[in-house]
């Protein structure tokens, strides 16, 4: 990006805190709310005016030259997404210790993936995930569709998580159906990711990491500042606060909070669940086509590696601090039990959420008095609601709407440009129409970006309106995770490092692991079916992903050596996985 380009950025960042702050001034708080909000979406439009494609390749691949911190910026904003910022700390207020598996699996999925698979994805010289997988399958068409198959299964799930932390947030701050909120965040990401194809949604999810990280961190010290504690990093001051709330549930008869392996996670129960669902997350990283496809748009093999290092820190500096949101959000609930209900109900924060439905107060044995038992709360307000809960000044609670925004919106412009480049590149150009000019080119991946937008809204919409579907956030990213682990995951680890993988290998391993996946996820996790038990513990949605995932690995390699192995790969193919693992 040139230097026009970022001064241009710069100015809408003033203009835009400028005119917040004047309206702040006046005291009218429900204007400058919407500003706020509606104003980052501004910023987000501006910015991909700004930088939006002029060709093919900066439709596709950003023009693969794009630097090491802003790509950094960028992995972390569309890796962390709504689940990240809006649910995971609510995930570990619900669950405590058994919500662990969430930050565990991702963290070290991601630093698998950035340092072991990147380079190599880079190198490999392919623009996408489905090209990658026909180039291995020695450039069978067969493996590239079936590749998009999987690719729309797993983008589909976790975009639909992204719309409904869209709704919950929009809906909450604008007063209006979280189910209408999701479609206004479908129409949203068309014009931010409409605009310019994967360079306008590469510099829209640099802005977006630095407004939600910001965000982020502004709520939870103050926040923590509230709470009583006063070390200036807070990460290493709450132990005080932990001790007090278990021993406040410990009076109410409730488990301690850092009791381990006694809540359930994703519909399972164990120690085994609690270890087979955090690595299903970190494989599960591994392949999602979504995060793999940021790799293609570094200049270099050397960027690649120094811009993964960058978004690992960038990272980190919203999963270190999770879990502290999360003792903060429960100590914060736990101040209520005990309370005369009336009293109870005239609480501000709880006389806002109520009409959400995020959260519930019913004194259900008439005596008065709220137990534990009759507060409950959706894990994803946990974050969005930590200024109410706190009693912090109204415009903090704005800023993480803002920050929690972005990220959903940011990891949905990933999602949607991925879905976007598959029908386009790897379904039109590749089968229909290989002679098709570039104009030609983006004008049909803008329809189809735009057709896969109103799908997503309406999927979006059926999540937060259907009870059987309205999961939380951060299971329904999970989920995700599971389809992934099914299917790409060991099709890339063995397209790099086994030769002897070839195509009948990679197409039976995808087709096997996703058939094992898909009909659990959807009998246990929307249909009711009881989880299968194993050594007592209950095995559950996410946990499961640890058996297609074997599944798909056996397959393929069973059925490569029986259809010759590598013998069966052209030389070509062999040559693309030797250079691909060569120094460069």
């Amino acid at each position: 990006m040139g230097l026009g380009g970022k001064n241009a950025i710069i100015a809408v960042f003033v203009c835009y805190f400028a005119v917040v702050a004047a309206i702040a001034s006046t005291g009218n708080t429900f204007v400058a709310s919407a500003v706020a909000v509606f104003g980052s979406l501004f910023i987000y439009l501006a910015v991909a005016l700004i930088m939006r494609s002029h060709a093919a390749a900066d439709f596709y691949v950003a023009g693969r030259d794009i630097g090491a911190i802003p790509i950094g910026s960028s992995i972390a904003s569309n890796w962390m997404s709504g689940a990240s910022f809006v649910s995971m700390a609510g995930a570990i207020a619900l669950l405590g210790f058994d919500g662990l598996p969430y930050i565990i699996g991702w963290t070290l999925g991601y630093c698998i993936a950035a340092f072991m698979i990147a380079p190599f994805i880079r190198k490999s010289g392919t623009y996408t995930v489905p090209e990658f997988i026909e180039t291995r399958a020695a450039n069978w068409s067969v493996a590239r569709l079936i590749a998009v198959l999987m690719l729309f299964i797993v983008s589909f799930t976790y975009l639909t998580a992204q719309l409904v932390a869209t709704g919950v947030i929009i809906g909450r701050f604008l007063g209006i159906p979280a189910v209408i909120g999701a479609f206004l965040g479908s129409a949203v990401v068309i014009l931010f990711a409409g605009t310019g194809g994967w360079r306008s949604v590469v510099w829209v999810q640099v802005t977006q990491y630095w407004i939600l990280i910001i965000a982020y961190w502004v709520a939870f010290i103050i926040a923590a500042f509230a709470a009583g504690i006063f070390n200036p990093w807070p990460h290493f001051g709450y132990g005080e606060l932990l001790s007090q709330l278990e021993a406040r549930e410990v009076s109410f008869g409730l488990l301690p909070f850092t009791e381990p392996f006694a809540r359930a996670f994703a519909g399972g129960t164990g120690q085994l669940n609690w270890i087979l669902g955090a690595l299903v997350l970190m494989l599960g990283t591994v392949g999602l086509p979504h995060v793999l496809s940021q790799f293609y748009l570094v200049r270099d093999v050397r960027t690649a590696r120094y811009g993964v290092g960058w978004g690992l820190t960038f990272i980190a500096l919203l999963y270190v601090t999770a879990p502290v949101y999360a003792i903060l959000a429960r100590y914060a609930f736990s101040q209520v039990w005990g309370m005369p209900a009336e009293q109870a109900s005239q609480l501000g924060w709880i006389q806002k959420w109520l009409p959400t439905g995020l959260v519930k107060l019913n004194d259900l044995n008439a005596d008065g008095i709220i137990q534990p038992a009759e507060l409950s709360f959706h894990k994803d307000i946990v974050v969005i609601g930590m200024p109410d809960m706190w009693g912090l000044i109204w415009f903090i609670a704005v800023i993480v709407a803002v920050g929690g925004l972005a990220a959903a919106l940011s990891t949905a412009n990933g999602l949607l440009m991925v879905m976007t480049v598959g029908a386009t590149r790897d379904i039109y150009k590749r089968f229909i129409n290989p002679k098709a000019s570039e104009i030609k080119e983006i004008w049909i991946g803008r329809t189809m970006l735009v057709l896969l937008a109103v799908i997503a809204g309406i999927l979006g919409s059926l999540a937060i309106s259907d009870p059987t579907f309205s999961k939380y956030v951060a299971l329904l990213v999970g989920w995700a995770f599971v389809f992934a682990t099914a299917s790409f995951t060991p099709s890339v680890i063995l397209g790099i490092f086994w030769k002897g993988l070839n195509r009948y290998g990679v197409v039976a391993g995808m087709i096997a692991g996703m058939a094992v996946a898909l009909p659990y996820v959807a009998g246990v996790g929307l249909f009711g079916m009881e989880p299968i038990v194993i050594a007592g513990n209950k095995i559950g949605t996410i946990a499961w992903g640890i058996v297609p995932f074997f599944v798909n690995l056996i397959v393929s390699i069973i059925v490569s050596l029986i259809t010759g192995g590598e013998k069966q790969n052209p030389p070509e193919t062999i040559r693309f996985v030797d250079e691909m693992k060569m120094p460069g």
